[in-house]
């Protein structure tokens, strides 16, 4: 059994990152945060792990392993919940080379905050990033950083409402009350995509409006045919408004498609309002 001692002297110890993107799995306006499964590689050099003279031996263990030695405290900074894949076993790989160089794999499926910008919804842009973080050590003792080819897979993601049209890897120090952190970040820029509202949203009211326009070529003196296409369109677009609102959360600030809707509204029931003054 491998137990040793996480208190050392000297430099800081590098820890190299990488993450493959398994699946980008939902994006919610409502909560605010994103869901993706990724497999994390963390690499590191513990000289007391080293069994031989020959360094092209390599060791692959099963994922307990992890659990006899010193491994990174890694954690998701806007992490709000994640778990580990268990089947059929843990998901967890350990590589040791000859020369105690170690490979550390998991994969986890992990719901990140995102707080989105939503003035422009939807034909908005957004910025969702990967926080990643050693939750103790500090940079006196753990540097982290990125590795030659930081992010795989990305190429492969497929969003329903949304397509990255790119992605980017940062590293900043973070200074937080406990000491200064290195901190590695994972940018996402996603575009959301416009077909969806196109048909659901935008062509329907735009209809609506066009609709209660026939009102107009009715004789004045047909009350109850003129009366119910005024209503109808003035109850079908509050609709089509309570259907947009109960998808997004109940921010204070106006969006463009509230801007959108409410001049579609304004349209039907100013001709609801002209029968009204005709009549008159």
């Amino acid at each position: 059994m491998f137990l040793f001692n996480t208190h050392t002297l000297g430099p800081p110890l590098d820890i190299g990152m990488d993450l493959t993107i398994a699946s980008f799995d939902s994006i919610s306006e409502v909560n605010m945060d994103y869901t993706l499964t990724l497999y994390l590689h963390q690499y590191w050099k513990d000289d007391r792990l080293a069994f031989s003279q020959d360094n092209s031996v390599e060791l692959t263990l099963s994922g307990d392993f992890a659990e006899r030695i010193w491994v990174p405290d890694t954690f998701f900074a806007n992490d709000k919940n994640s778990f580990l894949h268990e089947v059929t076993e843990k998901n967890k790989m350990v590589r040791l080379k000859s020369d105690g160089s170690i490979s550390y794999g998991m994969r986890f499926t992990t719901t990140l905050a995102c707080m989105m910008d939503l003035h422009y919804y939807p034909l908005d842009s957004q910025n969702c990033t990967v926080e990643i973080e050693s939750y103790g050590y500090t940079v006196s003792d753990v540097v982290m950083y990125w590795t030659d080819t930081p992010v795989n897979g990305v190429k492969n993601v497929k969003l329903p409402q949304f397509t990255i049209v790119g992605h980017e890897t940062t590293d900043r120090k973070e200074s937080l009350a406990t000491g200064t952190y290195q901190r590695l970040s994972l940018l996402f820029s996603l575009k959301r995509n416009i077909g969806y509202f196109i048909f659901q949203t935008y062509l329907p009211s735009i209809l609506i409006v066009m609709l209660s326009w026939v009102s107009f070529w009715i004789n004045h003196e047909a009350t109850s045919a003129r009366v119910a296409l005024g209503i109808t369109t003035v109850l079908t677009m509050t609709t089509i408004s309570t259907g947009v609102r109960s998808s997004l959360p109940r921010i204070s600030y106006v969006k463009a498609i509230d801007i959108y809707l409410v001049m579609c509204f304004v349209f039907v029931f100013a001709a609801l309002l002209e029968y009204a003054a005709v009549n008159y």
